[in-house]
């Protein structure tokens, strides 16, 4: 089918820009639903969304309000997040009135994972702490859930919400340097050339609400028992490494996975380490879905799959009246072992079971 755009609207009244990418043939073998990260939007990821595809992989995403197509479009609501909560409320409210009736109208019914990259992992994983029997797992590609703590965003944080009352659109938090984005010159030229993209210092309400979740996600820590991989970049300077292994020694989740992509910057899906880190998502995510499939069979399925196997069995004893014709000859030995009622003993089968694998934590490099 390739690529379908939409929009649907928030509960605040906003249109938000909708796409989804799916397979042009073959079964779909696993969902993914990409949440993009700060001032970005869901384009942006076009290109690894067409190579998941080609693996059986659907995506599935949508702008944040005031990002990239969603409204608002005036200049003093764009990338301001009033309410951290309303990034966590869209996403939900897409996964249920968009995401899941396209799965069912086109009869998909792989396992869901949620995704995110810089801000885009801290709302999934919010995602993941609201509706956690949603999903199968949750990808986390250079996630924003914590930072550095410098002097002046421990100053900026305490008085947060002062400033986000009185200044709440004075863009007072100071953003990403479009340098650290990647070490590929290229992409960081096309960053700085692409107008949808919000650059500039963040405003201080957004800051205050950011801030705010990431204190809040690190006392949930322990509530994510999910598969989890994150991948992140050794050299990323715009969101924390150390914060990342951090919050993944305290999951409950035993299927864990950290892929730290040596020399990596920022964009990992778009520098030269794209390939590497498509190719660890992708992987991680097929895996993933045939483990759950195997897990999961349908009672139906199993049902046929006995009576195939009863249809196919030998019989354990066969008994079979003979014709006159047939008849062996009195006194011969197959008429002694007719009546003595002897009959071929039938292989006795037992069906494998493989054990299912203990997880264990892998923090990978």
């Amino acid at each position: 089918m390739g690529k379908v755009s939409g929009s649907f609207k928030n509960a605040r009244g906003q249109k938000l820009y909708t796409a989804e990418w799916t397979p042009d043939a073959g079964d779909v073998k696993a969902v993914l639903f990409w949440n993009h990260g700060f001032g970005e939007y869901i384009d942006r990821f076009d290109a690894s969304a067409k190579i998941w595809t080609e693996s059986g992989i659907a995506m599935f995403g949508f702008d944040a309000h005031g990002m990239g197509l969603s409204e608002p479009f005036d200049e003093p609501s764009r990338a301001l997040i009033r309410r951290f909560s309303h990034l966590v409320d869209d996403a939900v409210q897409y996964m249920d009135e968009v995401l899941k009736p396209a799965l069912a109208a086109r009869g998909i019914t792989a396992p869901i994972f949620i995704a995110g990259d810089s801000l885009g992992g801290l709302v999934a994983s919010y995602v993941v702490l609201q509706r956690p029997e949603a999903f199968a797992g949750l990808v986390m590609q250079s996630p924003a859930i914590d930072v550095e703590w410098t002097p002046l965003l421990r100053f900026q944080a305490a008085i947060g919400n002062v400033l986000a009352a009185v200044v709440p659109r004075a863009k007072l938090v100071p953003a990403v340097r479009p340098e650290d984005m990647s070490q590929d010159p290229a992409v960081v030229k096309e960053y700085l050339e692409d107008p949808m993209i919000y650059k500039g210092n963040v405003k201080a309400l957004s800051g205050n609400e950011i801030l705010k979740a990431f204190r809040g996600l690190s006392s949930k820590r322990a509530e994510f028992k999910l598969p989890i991989l994150a991948v992140h970049g050794t050299a990323d300077r715009c969101t924390s490494l150390p914060a990342v292994r951090e919050m993944l020694k305290h999951v409950s989740s035993t299927d864990v996975k950290l892929i730290e992509v040596e020399g990596g910057y920022h964009e990992l899906l778009m520098g030269p380490e794209k390939e590497q880190v498509r190719a660890g998502i992708r992987d991680w995510l097929l895996a993933h879905a045939e483990a759950r499939a195997e897990a999961v069979v349908p009672a139906d399925e199993k049902a046929d799959a006995v009576a195939a196997e009863d249809k196919e069995a030998p019989p354990a004893a066969a008994a079979t009246a003979a014709t006159p014709a047939e008849a062996p000859e009195a006194g011969s030995a197959e008429a002694e072992a007719a009546k003595e009622g002897v009959a071929p003993a039938a292989a006795e089968g037992a069906a494998a079971v493989p054990a299912e694998a203990e997880g264990a934590k892998a923090l990978a490099p």
